[in-house]
């Protein structure tokens, strides 16, 4: 294992990873058997051979290496630079060394987009990457993906070969190959270990966890499955529906109490005073000062306003005034706080996962129209996601609708969902 300083060395769980082999393959480990790991994230790479002894699982060998998709990224992005030149030298020089804010933005919006290439060539075998901001559209293939990134995948094979001699198992007596990590999910990385060492490689569940002390992985863009929305939207939807109700039950205790009063029923006035809603005891008491009544009230004001409205005549101090306005502005908060989010970028993707990512972005419709091309045009796939309206990262009120358009060269309602 290379040298690394003891606060940074993390290493692999083997009771976790024993766990997560014998789900994936539905069979416990038997007594004294030994098995692989091969855990290829992000940032890191790590490998190890974990026995069975005594009811126990031990890790007998392990390596680590700094390996992993963000540098299948930077390989990715480097080709790319240099595949499309067209997109302006000054374009590249900006994102190749980032020197402002906008610089950096820009080169992190792109590598995002080669991440996410990544993850769908994992599932096809031609994606297209677009850039609005530099007006370009970057097509990428499996085989191109895998010719960049071959030597790296080669390079992990070579130290889990490292580790299973150090360990002294023969890559037959392996009782199973477990493979996790976003980065894992690469089709040439279970080719490559399936060439060289006889094998076939088991996938662990997106949730796994084989680390030391490693958290439940986040639902990130790396790993090939549904970001998890828990339905915010309609949370956010839930108040302002309730401050309308209460407004409008405010419109009708206000009323209430402004017509006892008109009739000057000081029974029914005593009644509302007891029994309303606390949000009717401005009115109740406005009502009340205008009564011909002597007033209750102790204070100064209280008299004064009794000795000025000496009848009860509505149009002189309009009681329901101050609860229509009150009323008013609650029913007005909703409005000022519409439920908003923010549009996905769904360019590049087929027509079922753009509506599947606005859905789970809580808007309220995906507007779809296609755009025929040759059959002989090989820029995209049938049902592919080529425009958008509004643009990705567009902040748009939930119920508003997201226009797309798709690619087609057969019949176009095969790309309905």
């Amino acid at each position: 294992m290379q040298n690394v300083p003891p606060a940074a060395v993390v290493r692999i769980d083997p009771g976790a990873a024993a766990a997560s082999l014998s789900e994936s393959t539905g069979s416990p480990l038997a007594s004294d058997a030994a098995f692989a790991v091969y855990r290829l994230g992000r940032s890191s790479f790590h490998v190890a051979v974990v026995r069975r002894i005594d009811g126990d699982h031990v890790v007998v060998a392990e390596r680590t290496e700094p390996i992993g998709g963000a540098e299948f990224d930077g390989l990715l992005l480097a080709y790319l630079s240099g595949r499309h030149p067209d997109a302006g030298v000054r374009l590249w020089s900006r994102i190749g060394d980032p020197a402002e804010a906008t610089d950096r933005q820009l080169r992190a919006l792109l590598l995002d987009k080669i991440t996410r290439a990544r993850e769908h060539l994992s599932e096809r075998d031609f994606t297209v990457i677009n850039m609005p901001a530099a007006d370009i559209k970057m097509p990428l293939t499996r085989e191109e993906l895998e010719s960049r990134i071959g030597e790296l995948v080669e390079s992990t094979a070579d130290l889990l070969e490292e580790t299973l001699a150090e360990a002294g198992v023969a890559p037959e007596e392996l009782a199973g190959l477990l493979m996790a990590g976003g980065a894992a999910r690469t089709p040439l990385a279970a080719t490559t270990l399936r060439r060289r060492f006889g094998v076939e490689p088991v996938l662990a569940s997106p949730a796994a966890k084989v680390l030391a002390g490693e958290a439940p992985p986040a639902a990130t863009r790396e790993l090939p499955f549904v970001d998890e929305e828990d339905e915010e939207p309609v949370q956010r939807r839930g108040p302002a529906r309730t401050i309308a109700v209460a407004a409008a039950l405010l419109v009708v205790v206000a009323a209430g109490a402004a017509f006892g009063s008109q009739l000057g029923d000081d029974g029914h006035d005593g009644a509302l005073s007891d029994e309303s809603a606390p949000a009717a005891t401005e009115t109740a008491s406005t009502s009340a000062a205008a009564s011909p009544q002597p007033s209750e009230s102790p204070t100064g004001e209280a008299s004064e306003s009794a000795s000025e409205s000496p009848s009860p005549d509505p149009a002189a101090d309009d009681p329901g005034d101050p609860i229509e306005d009150e009323t008013a502005s609650e029913e007005d908060r909703p409005t000022e706080s519409a439920p908003t989010g923010t549009v996905p970028d769904v360019v590049g993707m087929s027509t079922t996962e753009a509506h599947q990512a606005v859905d789970n972005a809580g808007f309220a419709a995906v507007d779809q129209t296609g755009e025929e091309r040759s059959v002989f045009d090989l820029t995209h796939e049938d049902c592919e996601i080529i425009d958008q309206a509004p643009e990705p990262g567009t902040t748009l009120a939930l119920s508003e609708t997201v226009s797309v358009t798709f690619s087609y060269s057969g019949d176009a309602s095969e790309c309905d969902v």
